[in-house]
């Protein structure tokens, strides 16, 4: 017999996300500049660097934020209680999926760039100033 997830009737079901997560993408986004800004200012391609990881980082929230606000206003706007909203499921392309499910995937890649950005930056930063050799 399969192991079966167990019903949970009466899920609300969101067609957008929560502001919080907007909010934790665009401090994330910010998190990368600054990283890449302040350890990577000693390289003498420096600027080249600041400006090609700005304009990526942009995009990145450039692209979503204008697809977003592009649609219509579906009339239901998700509650106000991040724990609330991580209690239903979101509605997605390929159907509805979990809300903290949702929030994970969303949240994973600029976490992931945030901190490499910021071990790899520490780590070269730390290798031209000699501590590391």
């Amino acid at each position: 017999m399969k192991d079966c997830k167990p019903l949970q009737a009466n899920r609300p079901q969101w067609a957008e996300l929560h502001p919080l997560i907007t909010w934790l993408t665009l401090a994330l986004a910010i998190w990368s500049i600054a990283a890449m800004w302040i350890f990577f200012d000693h390289s003498y391609y420096g600027p080249l660097l600041f400006g090609v990881v700005t304009f990526l980082v942009g995009m990145f929230v450039a692209l979503p934020w204008i697809l977003l606000h592009s649609r219509r206003d579906p009339g239901e706007h998700p509650p106000s209680r991040f724990r609330d909203w991580t209690r239903g499921e979101l509605d997605t392309a390929s159907g509805p999926i979990d809300a903290r499910h949702a929030a994970i995937i969303i949240l994973s890649v600029p976490v992931s760039v945030a901190v490499g950005l910021t071990v790899f930056g520490l780590l070269e930063y730390l290798t031209a100033t000699g501590v590391l050799t």
